[in-house]
């Protein structure tokens, strides 16, 4: 916990998708719930939780949903095990595809999301409860967070890949057309 942070109390669901991903991916930051996110990763976060990858850490605001913490577990997957690596260089080498290989990274990103949903035995996301389409706006990346891309699939494609990650419970099925889910299936302690 931040020094200053108000203490936040424990939610079982998420302490148990933390418990579940952290058997499976060693290598994913720790998270840190706080009651209020919106000064963290250089200011500004606006979403139910952040990932800051230049601190190697998630803050997840007190009262979100598992599903906000499963999202941006998704993007910590494919940053620590080398995905993000690979998709930022396919992305500057064919910046007229941007918007095409954004949307790649998110459908997998949701996939992600599914499957550790589903391995601590949470239930599956009701996209539909959502008043817009959710995490479109900037919740990871280099400091300040909120510079960082904005992506929109809509709440349909973010609900199919989301549910092929649930229905699996596993990263094979996670590969989205050039991007491969290879190095985080490599990962999985419980393959």
């Amino acid at each position: 916990m931040l020094l200053g942070a108000p203490p936040v109390a424990a939610d079982p669901a998420l302490d148990r998708l933390i418990a579940s991903t952290e058997r499976a991916f060693s290598a994913v930051p720790p998270v840190v719930q706080r009651a209020d996110i919106g000064a963290v990763c250089g200011g500004g976060a606006q979403a139910p939780a952040v990932y800051c990858p230049s601190e190697n850490r998630i803050f997840v605001r007190a009262g979100a949903q598992p599903y906000a913490l499963a999202h941006v577990y998704g993007h910590a997957l494919q940053v620590r095990y080398g995905i993000a690596d690979i998709a930022l260089r396919t992305i500057q080498a064919n910046r007229p595809r941007e918007t095409e290989l954004r949307g790649m990274v998110t459908r997998q990103v949701e996939c992600f999301a599914g499957m550790l949903m589903a391995r601590a035995g949470l239930p599956p996301v009701d996209f539909g409860a959502f008043p817009s389409e959710p995490f479109t706006g900037s919740h990871w990346g280099r400091n300040p967070v909120r510079d960082g891309p904005s992506v929109s699939i809509g709440a349909a494609a973010r609900a199919r890949w989301f549910d092929i990650g649930y229905q699996n419970a596993g990263p094979s099925v996670c590969s989205v057309d050039e991007m491969s889910a290879e190095l985080v299936v490599s990962a999985d302690a419980l393959r």
